[in-house]
């Protein structure tokens, strides 16, 4: 998805959406019943049960194993442990195909480490989360694993994305009852599965249609809701004998 919305992320929350939630559902019903496409209202409803359930947390926790295909020419895997303290701390350790790498925030500053190359560097970064994330994506091309789901407009971007979006019914997966949604345009399909009791992700595949051929699928695990989470955790300091290797912009 594209064309996130940041936003200023209030204190001792990892997002707050009170006011903006009431905006949205006000937008959301006109969407449902627009002409722009098919929507919902079931699909639209949990989604925004999605969202309010992550803009309600003060900290969370998370493991993401993602793999993405390239047609029939490359896989690439890779897992991820997430660590976030709203509103301005984040730590991720990723470990896949293509090397592992750690990432630190500490709410001025970004931190990123190669422990394949022994290479590292430090740039500034802004105060919160989501804006942090929106700038090292924007200027570095990083990116963050399942960030989607931490913007507050993440139902908007949904229908801003999608013609159609549906809710699928309820499946048990992995032992865990969820209800599926499913969105597509012209050239992509997204199903989201929803967990039932916790109302959080627990797994994304995204198809595209097109030529390509291209596939992404996430799955979550290891939720952990509120963990008190230390600062140090979200501290960096370069291993001895590492190299500043600056982080370059991306074309």
């Amino acid at each position: 998805m594209t064309n996130f919305v940041s936003i200023k992320i209030e204190e001792n929350s990892m997002i707050k959406t009170t006011t903006y939630y009431i905006l949205a559902t006000a937008l959301l019903i006109v969407s449902c019943t627009s002409d722009k496409g098919r929507y919902d209202v079931r699909a639209v409803e949990y989604l925004d049960n999605l969202s309010e359930t992550i803009g309600n947390l003060n900290s969370c926790s998370y493991t993401l194993n993602t793999v993405v295909l390239q047609g029939n020419e490359a896989e690439f895997t890779k897992e991820h442990d997430v660590y976030m303290r709203g509103p301005d701390k984040m730590y991720i350790h990723t470990n896949g195909t293509i090397g592992r790498k750690g990432f630190w925030y500490d709410g001025s500053t970004f931190a990123y480490f190669s422990y394949d190359k022994n290479i590292f560097d430090t740039v500034d970064a802004p105060g919160n989360i989501i804006a942090a994330i929106d700038q090292l994506h924007n200027k570095y091309g990083i990116d963050f694993p399942a960030a989607d789901f931490f913007y507050p407009s993440f139902t908007d971007d949904i229908i801003d994305n999608f013609n159609e979006v549906l809710f699928i019914g309820d499946e048990n997966i992995d032992d865990i009852d969820c209800v599926v949604i499913r969105a597509s345009d012209e050239d992509k399909v997204l199903i989201l599965w929803i967990e039932k009791d916790s109302k959080l992700p627990h797994k994304m595949s995204i198809v595209q249609t097109n030529e390509s051929g291209n596939s992404y699928v996430a799955v979550f695990s290891n939720w952990r809701i509120n963990p008190q989470l230390p600062d140090i955790l979200f501290e960096f300091e370069p291993p001895v004998n590492s190299t500043r290797e600056k982080l370059q912009p991306k074309k």
